[in-house]
């Protein structure tokens, strides 16, 4: 989804502006990557059933072999382009709530340390807090246009952070099942970052959640422009 024109003359302060339309084009560019590479996984795994099937009565298995070396590759890579898409993506999202926020509620410019701040990776508690701002209602409302619009809005918004309120408690689980001193409890495991806590052993905790993630993510500076063009 394209990011909108924002009036470089308008509400926006320049910090805000250019860290979220980087935030953006980081998150687009590494969701692209993670869906190429989860294409070509499913592909390789394709080609090695069928490799498989083939070398069922022969003593020479290179065609196997050599498909399950480059997928071991594309496995590293999937994992590799959804944490960063993850990163970024929830960023995104976090930063982009803190200025619609504001700007619904006409308070000041966030300042160039907060918006910094803000531009990293957050823990999963803090990315639950953006998720539990209540967009819907803070969105001018457009009932001609999309009917039910904002309890669709806010029904979205909730069915994401209740996919990060599982993946906090399955960072508990991974913990207790690995035996480690920390994270213990629920609120220390949503101090912890999601890219700190997804082994390549285990199954991703972003499957569910990343894809509908990264739809707020594109929605959220649409959802600014809305405000800016109704003040």
């Amino acid at each position: 989804m394209w990011f909108p024109r924002f009036d470089e003359r308008g509400p926006l302060t320049t910090t805000e502006l250019e860290a979220l339309r980087s935030l953006n084009a980081a998150f687009q560019t590494a969701r692209q990557e993670w869906q190429s590479a989860a294409t070509l996984w499913d592909r390789l795994h394709s080609a090695g059933d069928v490799a498989a099937l083939h070398e069922m009565r022969t003593a020479f298995e290179f065609h196997q072999e050599a498909v399950l070396e480059i997928a071991r590759g594309a496995t590293a890579y999937e994992r590799h382009a959804a944490l960063t898409a993850w990163h970024y993506t929830a960023a995104a999202v976090v930063l982009g709530v803190a200025v619609l926020q504001r700007l619904a509620e006409a308070q000041p410019p966030l300042d160039d340390a907060t918006v910094q701040e803000l531009c990293q990776e957050p823990t999963l508690g803090r990315l639950r807090e953006a998720l539990s701002v209540p967009v819907a209602e803070l969105l001018p409302e457009r009932p001609s246009v999309i009917p039910n619009e904002r309890e669709n809005t806010a029904r979205q918004w909730a069915q994401v952070r209740d996919g990060v309120d599982d993946a906090i408690k399955l960072v508990l689980e991974l913990a207790a099942d690995q035996n480690e001193a920390h994270p213990r409890t629920k609120d220390e495991a949503a101090d912890c970052l999601l890219t700190e806590h997804c082994p390549p052993h285990t199954d991703p905790l972003y499957q569910d959640i990343l894809e509908p993630l990264s739809r707020l993510a594109e929605e959220v500076p649409l959802g600014i422009l809305r405000i800016i063009d109704k003040s």
